[in-house]
Formats: C-alpha cells, sequence, structure tokens
C-alpha cells in the first residue's frame, strides 16, 4: 500500500479516517496511522514508520520498504529452520559490506563551498517540492 506512494511519480491514496472523512496522502507514515491491523508484525512496522517520522521527520515510507524486504528475504530463511540469530549475523555482514563499499565510491565535499552544499541539498529534496 505505500510502496507506491514513493518517488518522482508517487500517487495519492484516499483513505476512510475513524471519524469517516477523506485523507488523502501520500506520506507512507500518515497512511499507516490509518490503517486498523491485528498483526504484531505489522504493529511493529507502524511503530518503525512512527519512531523514523519522530527521529528524522521524513523516510517513513522507505524505511518500511526496506523493511519489508528484510523480513520477505528472511521468511524463506526461517522456513530452513535457520537460526534468527544466523539471519540477523548475515545481515550484520551486508551492513558492514555496504559500508565498505559505500566508502569507495563516496565522493568528497568541500563544505565550504555554497555551490557543492546547495547541489547536495537539491538533490536530496528533488522529490520533495514539485
Amino acid at each position: 500500500i505505500v510502496r507506491t506512494t514513493l518517488g518522482p511519480r508517487a500517487m495519492l491514496k484516499m483513505l476512510l479516517d475513524p471519524m469517516g472523512g477523506i485523507v488523502m496522502t501520500n506520506d507512507g507514515n500518515a497512511i499507516l496511522r490509518e490503517v486498523d491491523v491485528t498483526h504484531p508484525a505489522a504493529k511493529n512496522m507502524i511503530e518503525l514508520s512512527r519512531a523514523q517520522d519522530e527521529e528524522v521527520g521524513d523516510g517513513t515510507t522507505s524505511v518500511i520498504i526496506l523493511a519489508g524486504e528484510f523480513l520477505g528475504v528472511a521468511e524463506p530463511l526461517l522456513a530452513k529452520n535457520l537460526h534468527p540469530t544466523v539471519i540477523v549475523s548475515g545481515y550484520m555482514q551486508a551492513l558492514d559490506d555496504a559500508l565498505e563499499i559505500m566508502k569507495t565510491i563516496a565522493v568528497p565535499i568541500d563544505t565550504n563551498d555554497p555551490e557543492a552544499v546547495r547541489e547536495v541539498v537539491r538533490g536530496a529534496i528533488d522529490t520533495k517540492f514539485v
């Protein structure tokens, strides 16, 4: 439900709130606040989105999609009776590998150069304001 709200061609969702009002949004956190769930994992995902919104103020949809992918990849491993700590160890190794790769492809930015900083900010908020 939130995956299609991500990116430059993000689609708005029309939801009914508990009071019967209509809410139109492409904010993942706003959508998840309106969804009534009972499954414990789904409740944890909504809590994850809320925490991301409180700490950073952005990225709620991305964090939900990423966490969902982690769970999706882990499911067949659990079905093969791999212990959850082994799966988490694999994720931690993947994190270490990703950080090493990022270090090799990172481009240094002179934070004293206003134009360089402006370019980075422009790239980061490009999809926020249309």
